[in-house]
């Protein structure tokens, strides 16, 4: 009966931390250029330059090419009466504009 060995491969992982790589004098890159780092806070303009703010009590899918979509709990930015039933407006989340349903939203200021 033949026994096989098996080898194993080691890899050596070179590891960085904030002050830099002891052994190659390398600094990590900062955060700023980092695209995978998350932001540590959101910017958003004052409530006086986002015209009539209205918050969605309902999701919506958007049923034509000039609507928009939004989830319960969105914020909707420079809105305009359109008729009894419909609004434009810029879902503050996403950036898009477009028509949406009144009666999906609740205005807030």
């Amino acid at each position: 009966m033949e026994v096989l060995k098996q080898s194993s491969t080691f890899h050596k992982v070179q590891r960085s931390n904030l002050y830099g790589d002891p052994t190659t004098g390398q600094q990590p890159p900062p955060q700023h250029l980092n695209s995978n780092a998350a932001p540590h806070h959101k910017v958003t303009a004052p409530p006086t330059q986002l015209g009539r703010c209205y918050r969605a009590m309902y999701d919506y899918e958007a049923a034509d090419t000039d609507e928009v979509s939004f989830k319960d709990g969105d914020l909707i930015i420079n809105c305009t009466a359109i008729d009894e039933g419909w609004m434009t407006g810029t879902i503050q989340r996403t950036g898009v504009t477009g028509m949406l349903p009144a009666n999906y939203v609740e205005r807030v200021s």
